[in-house]
């Protein structure tokens, strides 16, 4: 089969080299139809591998079938349209698909040469340690974390590799660990963990373990434990020089040709040199594609997550949470108190919110709740409800949390991306396209709220509620007119001001930017020739909305600008939190300045936390993600705000200018410094990570399109390239470890280990 193997590699390289070579010209007759019969054979083979089994080689005829129509498809369409990039995307793609059956299929090739015997080693022969053969299990059981151990004497073969015969039993077995002790040539005694693995189930290929090894092995001893309480599985059999099959993930493929054809754009393909302005098409088109992708991921991370019964059963929810269901009872009970009553313990507490003293008394108590005068409430905002209460009206059911939060993080991707076209297109039209596909692909990755779809609880529901409404209110705001010289659009300006509104009554914390946006609006009055109507509709939606808020605080609390959190029963005593600037540093780092080391073991991309040496107690939600200046490195754009600021000479534009700067910079800054009380959680993000990058942009988008430096130009939308790049993977892969940790869903973690840790 190799010898199959490596001719269908041959011939696809041959067939693809033959079409890249004469990409921009026309070949001789024979050569073509030479060319197109290659790839219509290996075409055939490869859907071929798609229905039947090629057994270690599965996976790996489909790409090279697909590697050899795409070719041949590219040639088509470049013998009438020549194109540098396409052209760089031929070369790219084979040379990825080559590695992809090559350099990253490096386990598979450990047996190619050398003398191993497959050798089958059955459970039944080895010397037991903490567990007993079942013959009707059909071998030995692991269950919990206690370690079994398997061990065979006089072996006298060279080992390459070790298949782990298992099989799980029950839903919640999810993995075990496996390590193997083994003697060498090179040593008497055994070499401890000369194995270090884990056998996951669904993950066929995580049952191989390649071995280094110097000469024959003598002895060999197989340990086995569950990674937690719950992980059950039955070892069958272990064999010893199995091949181990091809591991082919098409992602891979896709990654480099993509990212790579995409920094070759930037970094020499005029089109993406091209202005904006008059590249808009193109530049729509994009766009689209990228926001779409955006959506589509954050869709794909919610549905990966959702409970056992499918997407349908979570709209016939009978129960929901805080948000969900017990906000909602109560609106629809004309009250703002829950409608759970307090234990008699509770009541009887001298001091409620002491975490202590309900643990050791064994206290009932709703966790996260607010308290307060013998009532429970939520501090969490209500805006939401506007969905869920007509929703529950009308089905009887509760809204899922889960796509709840998909729906509203889905709808501020959109929006957001439509707020940043609008800004290049109002003011910065003389960018390269190049520079705004980039800073678009980055803004919409490092917003902040794939910690929030990654992880869709109620507490990210009101994340990514705020999130929408923010990113709405931002963008109805900068298309209203009132930055242009004519009238400012009334429908628009009222929806800015109600949308900013409810941003608060979902996030409280978002109050700075409903701020900044009065200050936008006061700017405007003078221009506006009725100005009673555009005051109505700047202010009244907002003082409306937060004359209620007001009240709903005061009803709640006895105060108007009291929202609850001091009350709430969870881990700390917020009645009794004293302010240290120290974990106002805590924060400031971490959520800002904390960067991303690069490590060649799960997940990664790792950022430690760090509590600055501070003696004292900081909570710390699961989970660290880096800062956001370096995830979104052109925010170190910044540094350069002094240019710009001597660059407008006119007082209304520098007024504008530090309002803008008021709202990407102060107002985030302001932001992170308030959660020292609450925390750290990487959900957080999302309020205030897109505004900084976008204060960023309008700094270094300014200098572009007024430097006549062509080559600072090229330079630029190369830069930005390579951050989108950057961003990208740092992102995707912080992103993905936080949606899927390793303990909890190590199926999806071993999804990432493969796709990077090749090696192994």
């Amino acid at each position: 089969m190799w010898f199959i193997f490596f001719a269908a590699l041959i011939l696809t390289a041959a067939c693809s080299i033959i079409f890249i070579k004469n990409f921009r010209k026309e070949m001789s007759k024979n050569l073509r139809l030479f060319a197109y019969g290659m790839t219509a054979v290996l075409l055939l083979t490869g859907l071929a591998d798609i229905f039947f089994d090629f057994g270690s080689f599965g996976g790996a005829f489909e790409v090279m079938g697909a590697v050899a129509a795409i070719e041949a498809v590219l040639y088509g369409f470049l013998r009438k349209n020549a194109s540098r990039t396409l052209v760089f995307m031929g070369k790219l793609l084979l040379t990825a698909a080559i590695l992809e059956l090559t350099f990253f299929q490096f386990p598979s090739y450990r047996l190619i040469s050398g003398d191993y015997e497959h050798i089958v080693l059955p459970v039944a022969d080895a010397e037991l340690d903490g567990a007993e053969y079942d013959p009707e299990l059909g071998g030995v059981q692991v269950k919990g974390t206690s370690e079994i151990s398997l061990t065979y004497r006089e072996l006298g073969h060279k080992v390459g590799t070790a298949y782990i015969q298992a099989r799980f039993d029950g839903e919640k077995a999810r993995q075990v660990n496996f390590f193997a002790d083994m003697t060498e040539e090179t040593g008497y005694y055994y070499r401890m963990k000369i194995i270090e693995s884990k056998v996951i189930a669904d993950s066929p290929q995580s049952q191989n373990a390649v071995v280094q090894l110097s000469g024959e092995t003598s002895s060999a001893r197989f340990r086995f434990s569950g990674v937690s309480e719950n992980d059950v599985c039955v070892i069958e059999s272990i064999e010893l020089n199995r091949p181990v099959p091809f591991d082919v993930m098409p992602i891979r493929v896709i990654l480099i040709t993509v990212l790579g054809t995409f920094l070759y754009a930037c970094i020499f393909s005029c089109t993406m040199q091209a202005k904006y302005c008059e590249n808009r098409y193109f530049c729509r088109v994009s766009a689209t594609w990228v926001t779409i992708l955006a959506v589509c991921c954050g869709i794909i991370l919610v549905l990966q997550q959702i409970p056992r019964g499918g997407f349908a059963d979570r709209f016939k929810l009978t129960e929901g949470d805080q948000i969900t269901e017990e906000l909602v009872l109560a609106f629809e009970h004309g009250q703002f108190d829950l409608l759970s009553e307090p234990s008699e313990e509770l009541l009887a507490m001298e001091n409620p919110y002491d975490t202590g003293s309900r643990y050791y008394d064994d206290v009932e108590c709703l966790w996260d709740h607010a308290f307060y005068n013998g009532k429970y409430y939520s501090y969490y905002g209500i805006a939401p409800l506007l969905l869920f209460v007509p929703y529950h009206l009308i089905t009887g059911y509760f809204f899922p949390a889960d796509i709840a939060t998909m729906l509203f993080a889905s709808g501020g991707l959109l929006l957001l991306s439509m707020l940043y076209t609008a800004v290049v297109r109002k003011w910065f039209g003389g960018i390269s396209t190049g520079a705004y596909i980039s800073g678009l692909a980055i803004i919409l990755a490092a917003c902040g709220v794939w910690y929030s779809v990654g992880r869709p609880m109620f507490y990210e529901l009101s994340i990514s509620a705020g999130f929408l409404c923010c990113t709405a209110g931002a963008y109805f705001l900068v298309t209203s007119g009132i930055f242009d010289k004519g009238q400012a659009k009334l429908p628009r300006i009222l929806l800015s001001s109600l949308l900013l509104g409810l941003s608060v009554m979902c996030r409280p914390t978002l109050a700075v930017y409903a701020v900044c946006g009065c200050l936008f609006y006061l700017l405007s009055v003078k221009k506006q020739e009725k100005k009673w109507k555009y005051l109505a509709c700047a202010f009244v939606p907002l003082m409306v909305l937060g004359a209620f808020q007001m009240y709903y605080n005061y009803a709640r609390f006895g105060s108007i600008f009291e929202f609850g959190i001091k009350y709430s029963l969870t881990i700390n005593d917020f009645t009794r939190t004293e302010f240290h600037l120290q974990n106002m540093l805590i924060g400031i780092y971490n959520f800002l300045l904390a960067p991303p080391a690069f490590i060649p073991d799960y997940p990664f991309v790792s950022t430690p936390f760090s509590f600055l040496g501070m003696n004292g107690y900081y909570f710390k939600d699961e989970g660290t993600i880096s800062g956001v200046i370096f995830l979104a490195l052109p925010i170190f754009g910044y540094f350069l705000s002094g240019r710009v600021m001597k660059r407008l000479t006119d007082r209304s534009l520098r007024i504008r200018a530090a309002v803008i700067g008021l709202t990407c910079i102060v107002m985030p800054f302001v932001i992170v410094c308030s959660v020292w009380e609450s925390g750290y959680s990487a959900r957080y993000m999302a309020d205030f990570s897109w505004q900084v990058i976008i204060g960023a942009y309008a700094v270094l988008f300014f200098l572009f399109t007024r430097s006549e430096n062509m080559l600072k130009k090229r330079i630029f939308t190369a830069v930005m390239g390579i951050c989108c790049v950057y961003t990208a993977v740092v992102v995707g892969i912080e992103a993905y470890a936080f949606s899927f940790p390793q303990l909890t869903c190590p199926r999806y973690a071993d999804i990432l280990d493969r796709l990077l840790a090749f090696y192994r």
